[in-house]
Protein backbone atom coordinates (compact mmCIF):
# COMPACT_ATOMS: atom_id res chain seq x y z
CA UNK A 1 0.00 0.00 0.00
CA UNK A 2 1.32 3.42 -0.87
CA UNK A 3 0.44 6.99 0.01
CA UNK A 4 -1.71 9.18 -1.47
CA UNK A 5 -0.52 11.09 -4.80
CA UNK A 6 -1.53 12.68 -7.99
CA UNK A 7 -1.46 10.02 -10.17
CA UNK A 8 -4.48 8.30 -10.14
CA UNK A 9 -7.76 9.27 -8.21
CA UNK A 10 -7.43 8.70 -4.50
CA UNK A 11 -9.32 6.25 -3.24
CA UNK A 12 -10.42 5.21 0.69
CA UNK A 13 -10.43 1.46 1.59
CA UNK A 14 -12.84 1.51 4.30
CA UNK A 15 -12.48 -1.89 6.50
CA UNK A 16 -15.22 -2.52 9.18
CA UNK A 17 -14.09 -4.64 12.27
CA UNK A 18 -15.78 -5.59 15.30
CA UNK A 19 -13.98 -8.18 17.52
CA UNK A 20 -12.49 -10.16 14.30
CA UNK A 21 -8.68 -10.13 14.72
CA UNK A 22 -7.57 -12.84 12.93
CA UNK A 23 -9.67 -12.44 9.98
CA UNK A 24 -8.67 -8.47 9.83
CA UNK A 25 -5.59 -9.71 9.68
CA UNK A 26 -5.78 -11.19 6.80
CA UNK A 27 -8.05 -8.95 5.08
CA UNK A 28 -5.23 -6.16 5.49
CA UNK A 29 -2.17 -8.34 4.55
CA UNK A 30 -4.32 -9.21 1.27
CA UNK A 31 -4.67 -5.69 0.64
CA UNK A 32 -0.95 -4.96 1.02
CA UNK A 33 -0.52 -7.01 -2.30
CA UNK A 34 -2.62 -3.94 -3.89
CA UNK A 35 -0.78 -2.04 -7.19
CA UNK A 36 -2.34 1.27 -7.00
CA UNK A 37 -0.44 4.35 -6.26
CA UNK A 38 -3.18 6.23 -4.55
CA UNK A 39 -5.30 4.09 -2.17
CA UNK A 40 -5.05 4.72 1.55
CA UNK A 41 -7.23 2.03 4.33
CA UNK A 42 -8.95 2.85 6.78
CA UNK A 43 -9.49 0.68 9.68
CA UNK A 44 -13.05 1.56 11.34
CA UNK A 45 -12.98 -0.55 15.10
CA UNK A 46 -16.44 -0.77 17.01
CA UNK A 47 -15.40 -1.26 20.25
CA UNK A 48 -13.30 -4.34 20.18
CA UNK A 49 -11.93 -6.04 23.08
CA UNK A 50 -9.61 -8.70 21.41
CA UNK A 51 -7.28 -6.35 20.54
CA UNK A 52 -7.58 -5.83 17.01
CA UNK A 53 -6.94 -1.62 17.54
CA UNK A 54 -3.37 -2.71 19.33
CA UNK A 55 -2.48 -5.07 16.74
CA UNK A 56 -3.44 -3.44 13.49
CA UNK A 57 -0.96 -0.13 14.85
CA UNK A 58 1.96 -2.56 15.37
CA UNK A 59 2.00 -4.86 12.25
CA UNK A 60 0.24 -2.11 9.99
CA UNK A 61 1.55 1.14 11.43
CA UNK A 62 0.50 2.58 7.69
CA UNK A 63 -2.67 2.39 8.19
CA UNK A 64 -5.24 4.49 9.91
CA UNK A 65 -7.63 3.90 12.11
CA UNK A 66 -10.87 4.99 13.76
CA UNK A 67 -11.65 3.30 16.60
CA UNK A 68 -14.91 3.76 18.42
CA UNK A 69 -15.26 3.80 21.95
CA UNK A 70 -18.50 1.01 21.51
CA UNK A 71 -20.33 -1.27 18.59
CA UNK A 72 -22.59 1.41 16.87
CA UNK A 73 -23.39 -0.88 14.20
CA UNK A 74 -22.71 -1.91 10.21
CA UNK A 75 -24.60 1.57 9.00
CA UNK A 76 -23.06 4.27 11.62
CA UNK A 77 -20.12 2.96 11.65
CA UNK A 78 -19.50 2.68 8.19
CA UNK A 79 -20.91 5.85 7.82
CA UNK A 80 -18.57 7.81 10.21
CA UNK A 81 -15.86 6.27 7.92
CA UNK A 82 -17.33 7.75 4.71
CA UNK A 83 -17.06 10.89 6.04
CA UNK A 84 -13.63 10.57 7.21
CA UNK A 85 -12.25 9.39 3.86
CA UNK A 86 -14.59 11.89 1.74
CA UNK A 87 -12.93 14.73 4.46
CA UNK A 88 -9.50 13.53 3.51
CA UNK A 89 -9.92 13.79 -0.28
CA UNK A 90 -11.51 10.22 -1.36
CA UNK A 91 -13.00 10.48 -4.84
CA UNK A 92 -13.72 6.78 -4.24
CA UNK A 93 -14.36 4.72 -1.36
CA UNK A 94 -14.53 1.26 -0.98
CA UNK A 95 -16.83 -0.60 1.67
CA UNK A 96 -14.93 -4.13 2.62
CA UNK A 97 -15.81 -6.39 5.30
CA UNK A 98 -12.61 -7.85 7.44
CA UNK A 99 -13.90 -11.24 6.21
CA UNK A 100 -12.90 -10.64 2.33
CA UNK A 101 -9.31 -11.49 0.87
CA UNK A 102 -8.17 -9.32 -2.25
CA UNK A 103 -6.70 -12.12 -4.76
CA UNK A 104 -6.03 -9.94 -7.77
CA UNK A 105 -3.01 -7.40 -6.86
CA UNK A 106 -4.53 -5.04 -9.45
CA UNK A 107 -8.51 -5.04 -8.59
CA UNK A 108 -8.21 -1.09 -7.80
CA UNK A 109 -6.54 -0.63 -11.03
CA UNK A 110 -9.28 -1.96 -13.19
CA UNK A 111 -12.02 -0.88 -11.07
CA UNK A 112 -11.25 3.08 -10.69
CA UNK A 113 -10.38 2.17 -14.97
CA UNK A 114 -14.16 0.89 -15.23
CA UNK A 115 -15.41 3.89 -13.30
CA UNK A 116 -13.15 6.53 -15.10
CA UNK A 117 -14.17 5.51 -18.52
CA UNK A 118 -18.19 5.49 -17.28
CA UNK A 119 -19.28 8.79 -15.30
CA UNK A 120 -22.64 7.36 -14.82
CA UNK A 121 -21.08 4.44 -12.89
CA UNK A 122 -21.86 5.23 -9.29
CA UNK A 123 -21.48 1.82 -7.42
CA UNK A 124 -19.56 -1.04 -8.93
CA UNK A 125 -19.58 -4.78 -7.14
CA UNK A 126 -17.02 -7.69 -7.65
CA UNK A 127 -16.89 -11.29 -7.78
CA UNK A 128 -17.29 -13.30 -4.03
CA UNK A 129 -15.92 -16.26 -4.06
CA UNK A 130 -17.15 -18.11 -1.01
CA UNK A 131 -15.49 -21.00 0.70
CA UNK A 132 -17.50 -23.93 -0.81
CA UNK A 133 -15.92 -22.09 -4.40
CA UNK A 134 -19.10 -21.12 -5.58
CA UNK A 135 -19.58 -17.33 -6.89
CA UNK A 136 -21.92 -15.34 -4.42
CA UNK A 137 -23.34 -14.14 -8.02
CA UNK A 138 -23.96 -17.19 -9.03
CA UNK A 139 -25.83 -16.53 -11.73
CA UNK A 140 -23.70 -13.31 -13.24
CA UNK A 141 -21.01 -14.55 -15.32
CA UNK A 142 -19.76 -10.97 -17.62
CA UNK A 143 -20.21 -7.59 -16.84
CA UNK A 144 -23.52 -6.01 -16.28
CA UNK A 145 -25.64 -3.55 -14.39
CA UNK A 146 -27.70 -4.36 -11.61
CA UNK A 147 -30.20 -3.47 -9.73
CA UNK A 148 -27.67 -4.07 -6.40
CA UNK A 149 -24.48 -5.43 -5.17
CA UNK A 150 -23.58 -6.39 -1.42
CA UNK A 151 -21.65 -3.99 0.14
CA UNK A 152 -19.18 -7.03 1.47
CA UNK A 153 -17.02 -5.25 -1.01
CA UNK A 154 -18.29 -2.54 -3.12
CA UNK A 155 -16.52 0.64 -4.66
CA UNK A 156 -18.39 3.78 -4.10
CA UNK A 157 -18.34 7.52 -5.69
CA UNK A 158 -17.76 10.02 -3.71
CA UNK A 159 -20.78 11.95 -5.75
CA UNK A 160 -22.94 9.48 -4.72
CA UNK A 161 -22.99 10.04 -1.04
CA UNK A 162 -23.58 13.68 -1.56
CA UNK A 163 -26.43 12.78 -3.56
CA UNK A 164 -27.81 10.65 -1.51
CA UNK A 165 -26.80 11.02 1.41
CA UNK A 166 -25.08 7.72 3.84
CA UNK A 167 -26.05 4.40 4.70
CA UNK A 168 -29.39 3.97 6.26
CA UNK A 169 -28.22 3.21 10.14
CA UNK A 170 -32.09 2.13 11.19
CA UNK A 171 -31.48 -0.96 9.64
CA UNK A 172 -30.47 -3.07 12.96
CA UNK A 173 -26.20 -5.03 13.35
CA UNK A 174 -26.16 -5.37 9.50
CA UNK A 175 -28.72 -6.57 6.50
CA UNK A 176 -30.36 -4.54 3.69
CA UNK A 177 -28.35 -1.21 4.09
CA UNK A 178 -26.16 -1.70 0.93
CA UNK A 179 -29.81 -2.43 -1.19
CA UNK A 180 -31.27 0.44 0.23
CA UNK A 181 -28.39 2.33 -0.25
CA UNK A 182 -27.93 1.01 -4.35
CA UNK A 183 -32.11 1.70 -4.68
CA UNK A 184 -31.58 5.28 -3.88
CA UNK A 185 -28.08 5.91 -5.93
CA UNK A 186 -30.64 4.21 -8.94
CA UNK A 187 -33.03 6.89 -8.42
CA UNK A 188 -30.68 9.34 -9.02
CA UNK A 189 -29.82 8.49 -12.02
CA UNK A 190 -26.55 6.59 -10.82
CA UNK A 191 -25.18 3.21 -12.96
CA UNK A 192 -25.05 -0.04 -10.76
CA UNK A 193 -21.99 -2.13 -12.39
CA UNK A 194 -21.06 -5.96 -11.87
CA UNK A 195 -17.54 -6.98 -12.80
CA UNK A 196 -16.94 -11.06 -12.65
CA UNK A 197 -13.19 -10.32 -13.44
CA UNK A 198 -11.87 -9.00 -10.58
CA UNK A 199 -12.94 -12.06 -7.51
CA UNK A 200 -12.14 -11.51 -4.21
CA UNK A 201 -12.52 -14.34 -1.35
CA UNK A 202 -15.40 -13.83 0.97
CA UNK A 203 -15.85 -15.65 4.68
CA UNK A 204 -19.64 -15.26 4.41
CA UNK A 205 -21.34 -14.01 7.23
CA UNK A 206 -18.54 -14.91 9.54
CA UNK A 207 -19.09 -12.35 11.32
CA UNK A 208 -22.80 -12.97 12.04
CA UNK A 209 -22.52 -16.41 12.71
CA UNK A 210 -21.35 -15.30 16.84
CA UNK A 211 -25.14 -14.00 16.39
CA UNK A 212 -28.22 -16.48 17.91
CA UNK A 213 -29.72 -17.49 14.83
CA UNK A 214 -33.23 -16.59 16.34
CA UNK A 215 -32.09 -12.91 16.90
CA UNK A 216 -30.56 -12.78 13.45
CA UNK A 217 -33.53 -13.78 12.31
CA UNK A 218 -35.43 -11.39 13.98
CA UNK A 219 -33.63 -8.87 12.85
CA UNK A 220 -33.35 -9.88 9.39
CA UNK A 221 -37.12 -9.75 8.79
CA UNK A 222 -37.50 -6.45 10.48
CA UNK A 223 -34.67 -5.33 7.87
CA UNK A 224 -35.66 -6.76 5.56
CA UNK A 225 -39.29 -5.46 5.59
CA UNK A 226 -38.21 -1.97 6.08
CA UNK A 227 -36.29 -1.89 2.82
CA UNK A 228 -39.36 -3.79 1.27
CA UNK A 229 -41.34 -1.12 2.18
CA UNK A 230 -38.92 2.01 1.74
CA UNK A 231 -37.67 1.33 -1.91
CA UNK A 232 -40.00 -1.58 -3.68
CA UNK A 233 -41.77 -0.05 -6.85
CA UNK A 234 -45.50 -0.53 -6.71
CA UNK A 235 -45.11 -2.28 -10.19
CA UNK A 236 -42.75 -4.66 -8.23
CA UNK A 237 -45.02 -4.97 -5.41
CA UNK A 238 -47.46 -6.05 -7.41
CA UNK A 239 -45.83 -8.48 -9.31
CA UNK A 240 -44.00 -10.25 -5.69
CA UNK A 241 -47.94 -10.39 -4.68
CA UNK A 242 -49.13 -11.89 -7.88
CA UNK A 243 -45.71 -14.13 -8.24
CA UNK A 244 -47.14 -16.77 -4.98
CA UNK A 245 -49.90 -17.65 -6.73
CA UNK A 246 -48.93 -17.40 -10.58
CA UNK A 247 -46.14 -18.90 -12.40
CA UNK A 248 -44.42 -20.00 -15.57
CA UNK A 249 -43.96 -23.05 -16.75
CA UNK A 250 -42.67 -24.27 -19.96
CA UNK A 251 -44.18 -21.29 -21.33
CA UNK A 252 -47.79 -21.79 -19.74
CA UNK A 253 -49.29 -19.85 -16.71
CA UNK A 254 -49.56 -21.78 -13.97
CA UNK A 255 -51.18 -21.52 -10.39
CA UNK A 256 -48.91 -22.11 -7.75
CA UNK A 257 -48.85 -21.96 -4.00
CA UNK A 258 -45.91 -19.96 -2.88
CA UNK A 259 -47.60 -18.41 0.43
CA UNK A 260 -44.54 -19.06 2.18
CA UNK A 261 -42.62 -15.67 0.96
CA UNK A 262 -45.24 -13.76 3.02
CA UNK A 263 -43.75 -15.30 6.04
CA UNK A 264 -40.96 -13.06 6.70
CA UNK A 265 -42.73 -9.78 5.21
CA UNK A 266 -45.56 -11.00 7.90
CA UNK A 267 -43.25 -11.85 10.46
CA UNK A 268 -40.85 -8.89 9.89
CA UNK A 269 -44.28 -6.26 9.79
CA UNK A 270 -45.17 -7.86 13.57
CA UNK A 271 -41.18 -7.05 14.44
CA UNK A 272 -41.34 -3.78 13.22
CA UNK A 273 -44.42 -3.08 15.34
CA UNK A 274 -43.01 -4.40 18.37
CA UNK A 275 -39.94 -3.26 18.04
CA UNK A 276 -40.52 0.25 16.40
CA UNK A 277 -44.06 0.92 17.46
CA UNK A 278 -46.76 1.90 15.36
CA UNK A 279 -45.54 5.59 15.05
CA UNK A 280 -42.11 4.04 14.05
CA UNK A 281 -44.58 2.01 11.53
CA UNK A 282 -45.96 5.93 10.48
CA UNK A 283 -42.44 7.39 10.53
CA UNK A 284 -41.72 4.49 7.91
CA UNK A 285 -44.37 5.47 5.49
CA UNK A 286 -44.12 8.61 5.90
CA UNK A 287 -40.53 8.20 4.51
CA UNK A 288 -41.45 6.36 1.48
CA UNK A 289 -43.46 8.84 0.92
CA UNK A 290 -40.69 11.36 0.83
CA UNK A 291 -38.55 8.80 -0.75
CA UNK A 292 -41.57 9.01 -3.93
CA UNK A 293 -40.51 12.60 -4.38
CA UNK A 294 -37.19 13.32 -3.53
CA UNK A 295 -35.13 14.95 -6.12
CA UNK A 296 -31.80 14.21 -6.70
Amino acid sequence: MKGMSDKKPPVYVIVLNYNGLKLLLKCLESLKKTRYDNMKVLVVDNGSTDGSVKAVKTLFPEVEILALPRNLGYARANNLGIVYALKHGGEYIVLLNNDIEVVDPYWLNLAVKVMERRRDIGILGFNLILPSGQSQYSSKLRPQEVGEVVFAAAIIRSGVFKATGFLDDEYVIGGAEDLDFCYRARRCGFKIVYIPCVKMLHMHRATFKRIPHNIAFILGSRNRFRHFILNKPLHELFIWIVGAFVGIKNGKFVLRNDVKRFKWLTYGFVVSVKWDGFTGLARLIAERLRRSFIMC
